[in-house]
């Protein structure tokens, strides 16, 4: 017993410790809630039986510990159930199967009330539940005090054929805080118990006992390979742990220690807890399993934790911008504000040159209209390209999803494919309102369109008064100053002409300086509107997603390691088949 005390205050912070298995119970409740609709159903349903059923076993009765008796059709169960209350309370008998309902004895009657919730949950019935104390002690005294805690239930064959005693066996079995698996020399190595039940118990060793019964069939050294080989046959699916002892009700070989192992389980009082910790240790490796990234290479690894990195954001963007056809309307925009600049800050004698050679030539009249007036015929920003920005937004969704779990990749995929059409008309709406051309003529615009008109009246009136030069026989009889050969009316239009037209020659390079500005410019604002708008409908929904992903998978990881780095069964495990 000494011995035992110290055992359990070992155990005081392993998994079945009651705080840490209510830390873990909640994260794994958590888990549960953060990955909804991302598991798929059989699993998602198997992880809240799990859940549910250890809730129940802990708000029910945490002081009981229900041990149930289960095995094959003559094994011995109910003679071992007898043996071990010490009463001859369930019947042993030639025809099989015997035990056709649950029969449960409950140690102390001080615990009987609640130890009745429990055996209601199981299904035992109320006439099938005996107190020990009234069958031995009297009813006013506790049976063996240190087996108070103990419920024990006899439970019909699992190989029955009928299907309701197969049924309350595994309903038993899922609820018992330490169950005894009993065979005997003719059935240990039947397929049919190590497959139902066996195999599906890698989680639940701390709260399993094979036993092999009926040992007294066998001479000893026979008894004895059976044993071994039964220990293979456990160590097979990953048993090794279990306890496996060898019994015999009619010799009573083993009995001893067989109530001892469960008088020890009870004064530790950990069997309960030990089963509610298996239980979610058999949960969180079903959702890791299911969590696993979709590669099992690191590579995989590495690439669903990282997400959507910058370099990936920076390409998606780019490929955005080339569906909006952002460089066509940078271009349409440097060209229409050139053009602008041209008719507002031409020469306008070389424009009336122009217009009057066009239509010498028999060509469409070329109309400057005044610089207060707008350019007629402007052509239409370029539109969105909406099938360029699903390929862009798939290519983003894809550098996430492919290392992510099936029902995550899909998920996130549907996060793609809703932001395809918001983000085509978000963009549609938002590059359509961008002017081609500036809404305010700059101000050097209109001090050179003044010069020019200075320019062109100073011209004019060197022609006007070079013509009265002429008539009113030159120099002679003229006021003007002297300017000697060239005649002062020639001089102010050979004046005006050329500062005209070095006027008009500086223009053209400030233009096109200034078109190139503003197409920077507004090539820069266009860009900030892409990449807001791509946060807001498309970036922000995958890295929020992405993150829940991690956050998830992190948190399984953590929960099957804290479990005792389990193994996790397979992805999809637990699928259409029943869980203990």
């Amino acid at each position: 017993m000494a011995e035992a005390m110290a055992r359990a205050q070992a155990d005081a912070s392993s998994p079945a410790d009651p705080r840490a298995l209510t830390a873990r119970l909640t994260a794994l409740e958590n888990l549960l809630k953060d990955t909804e609709d991302r598991l798929p159903a059989p699993v998602a349903d198997e992880v809240g039986r799990i859940l549910l059923r250890v809730h129940e076993r802990i708000a029910l009765s945490p002081d009981h510990v229900v041990t149930a008796i289960a095995g094959a059709t003559g094994s011995g169960k109910s003679s071992l159930f007898n043996a071990l209350i010490r009463f001859d309370l369930a019947p042993v008998g030639a025809i099989r199967p015997t035990t056709t309902a649950g029969l449960a004895c409950i140690w102390d009657p001080d615990r009987a009330e609640g130890a009745a919730a429990l055996l209601d949950r199981i299904g035992v019935a109320t006439h099938n539940r005996t107190l020990r104390g009234s069958l031995l002690d009297g009813a006013h005294r506790r049976a063996e005090p240190e087996l108070a805690p103990l419920v024990l239930i006899d439970l019909p064959d699992h190989d029955s054929a009928v299907r309701a005693h197969r049924d309350e066996t595994d309903r038993a079995a899922a609820a018992a805080d330490l169950l005894l698996f009993v065979t005997d020399p003719q059935k240990y190595a039947d397929a049919s118990w190590h497959e139902r039940y066996l195999k599906q118990l890698d989680h639940h060793q701390e709260t399993l006992v094979v036993i092999l019964n009926k040992s007294d069939e066998l001479a000893a050294a026979d008894a004895k390979a059976v044993a071994q080989d039964l220990r293979r046959l456990l160590a097979e699916p990953g048993l090794e742990a279990v306890p496996l002892l060898v019994t015999s009700t009619r010799t009573g070989e083993g009995l001893q220690e067989l109530r001892d192992l469960i008088a020890e389980r009870i004064w530790r009082k950990q069997a309960a807890l030990a089963r509610s910790a298996a239980d979610v240790d058999r949960a969180a490796a079903l959702v890791a399993a299911e969590l696993a990234p979709a590669s099992a290479t690191g590579d995989g690894s590495e690439q669903a934790a990282s997400g959507l990195t910058e370099a990936a954001k920076t390409a998606t963007l780019a490929a955005i911008g080339e569906s909006t056809s952002m460089r066509a309307l940078s271009d349409l925009l440097e060209a229409t504000y050139r053009r602008r600049a041209s008719v507002v800050t031409g020469w306008p004698l070389r424009h009336a040159v122009m217009a009057l050679v066009s239509r010498l030539r028999g060509g469409e009249e070329s109309r400057y209209a005044p610089w207060t007036a707008p350019v007629a015929a402007e052509t239409a920003p370029p539109p969105v390209q909406h099938d360029d920005v699903e390929a862009a937004v798939n290519a983003a969704v894809e550098r996430v999803a492919g290392a992510l779990p099936r029902l995550w990749a899909r998920q996130m995929r549907g996060i793609g494919e809703h932001c395809v059409q918001t983000l085509a008309d978000t963009l549609d709406a938002t590059l359509s309102g961008t002017e081609v051309g500036p809404r305010l003529v700059p101000r050097w615009w209109t001090a050179v369109q003044v010069l020019h008109w200075m320019l062109l009246t100073g011209a004019l009136v060197g022609a006007g008064g070079s013509v009265v030069y002429v008539l009113t026989g030159g120099a002679a009889h003229s006021s003007l100053p002297d300017t000697g050969a060239i005649p002062f009316p020639v001089l102010v239009l050979l004046a005006a002409l050329a500062g005209g037209a070095v006027l008009d020659a500086l223009c053209r390079p400030a233009a096109r300086k200034a078109a190139a500005a503003l197409r920077g410019k507004v090539a820069e604002r266009m860009t900030e509107r892409v990449r807001s708008a791509a946060d807001q409908l498309l970036f922000a929904p995958l890295i929020a997603e992405h993150e829940r992903y991690v956050r998830a998978w992190t948190l399984a990881r953590d929960l099957t390691a804290r479990g005792g780095e389990r193994q996790a069964p397979p992805s999809g495990g637990g699928q259409g088949r029943h869980t203990l």
